[in-house]
């Protein structure tokens, strides 16, 4: 992991290691470095993640505070009816890094979010 990657985790983890039943939604994957921290948290503090990537990550964890969703976080309607009805505490954003495409999903994704939530787009 390159140093930057840590510290940016490190300012993440700060800022959301103590809110307990924590719910975060994770647009992107890849390796999991995120998803990893995000889990240790989520273990520590009864919380739960659901993360989404166009590539099959699945393999990243086998946390049962864990659920990956397979698809492009821009394929609203299929998302859509994994997350109907919850609410989350934070959405990271590092998908597709192109700004149209980072628009598309804030404001999608806003509406899932409970009031005073964190939102971190890398």
């Amino acid at each position: 992991m390159k140093y930057f990657e840590k510290e940016k985790l490190e300012i993440i983890e700060s800022k959301i290691s103590s809110i307990q039943n924590l719910n975060i939604l994770e647009l992107g994957v890849q390796k999991g470095n995120s998803t990893k921290m995000f889990l240790e948290i989520c273990n520590r503090n009864d919380g739960y993640l659901t993360s989404i990537d166009i590539k099959d990550c699945s393999t990243v964890s086998a946390d049962k505070r864990w659920k990956f969703i397979f698809s492009s976080d821009d394929n609203f309607e299929y998302v859509d009816k994994f997350i109907a009805n919850k609410q989350f505490d934070v959405l990271f954003i590092d998908s597709y890094h192109e700004p149209n495409h980072v628009r598309e999903v804030f404001y999608h994704y806003f509406y899932y979010l409970k009031k005073n939530s964190i939102i971190f787009i890398d």
